[in-house]
């Protein structure tokens, strides 16, 4: 199989993530997972409204890069010709995905603390090949994306791809390449399923001292950044609120 590359998405690379397997959807402008009334569907070409989404979405995906990581990666494949982008991931802490906080709402006995990362959409376009090799793609992309998130001191990721007539349909791709990538089931049913993969948490300092040197602000500004000013220091140690009940993505039982 061909060597992969994996690239944060940024200003440079948000231009290169591939068309997904849903007719009419587009990445770059889609919020289905970072809202609960979002959509894939794109808007018309050259339009306000698309350069808007556009624009949210690519900062929405650096948002994290000064905390723990950007929140999407495009995998190129390179030979002795050419270098192509072949496919994309978003993922990120739950707290930044409402929907897959509702999905996860449903099934308590999921381990609550810590919060996992979830991967909301695995993509492999299939100009690579053959399904096999196509599903080869997305394995290896997942193993080196879970190898990447153990080196942040992420703890567990979970993943919730939907059954369909063709699986690269739903953003999360196919099951089965969680599965070949060490992912179980362990929730839900073959149509729902949740999927979870465990890890060592073991914080590679090497990689954090990258992390917090691309995160550094500029010359003059504080660094380390300042604590925020609260209104009393107890807050910290503060329980948040109840939150409200969540809809159900799925419709009404």
């Amino acid at each position: 199989m061909p060597e992969l590359e994996l690239v944060a998405v940024d200003d440079g690379t948000f231009a290169d993530i591939p068309v997904p397997a849903q007719p009419g959807a587009r990445c770059q402008s889609c919020d289905y997972w970072e809202r609960i009334d979002g959509g894939r569907e794109a808007p018309e070409a050259e339009t306000p409204e698309r350069g808007a989404l556009e624009r949210l979405k690519r900062g929405r995906l650096a948002g994290g890069r000064g905390a723990a990581g950007p929140y999407a990666m495009v995998a190129y494949r390179t030979d002795a010709v050419e270098r192509v982008a072949v496919a994309y991931a978003q993922f990120g802490p739950l707290s930044q995905y409402p929907r897959a906080q509702s999905i996860r709402d449903r099934y308590p006995a999921l381990p609550e603390s810590p919060a996992p990362w979830v991967v909301t959409c695995l993509q492999v376009t299939p100009a690579v090949g053959e399904a096999t090799q196509r599903a080869e793609i997305g394995a290896a992309f997942l193993e080196d994306l879970c190898t990447a998130l153990d080196r942040r001191g992420i703890t567990a990721v979970e993943a919730y791809p939907e059954r369909a007539a063709d699986p690269w349909l739903p953003s999360p791709g196919p099951a089965s390449v969680y599965e070949s990538a060490g992912f179980e089931r362990v929730a839900g049913d073959e149509r729902y399923p949740v999927y979870r993969r465990e890890l060592s948490g073991e914080t590679d300092a090497d990689a954090w001292s990258e992390l917090l040197q691309a995160a550094k602000p500029d010359e003059g500004d504080q660094w380390p950044l300042p604590l925020p000013s609260t209104p009393d220091e107890e807050d910290f140690f503060r329980l948040p609120p109840e939150k409200p009940k969540r809809p159900n993505p799925f419709g009404d039982d």
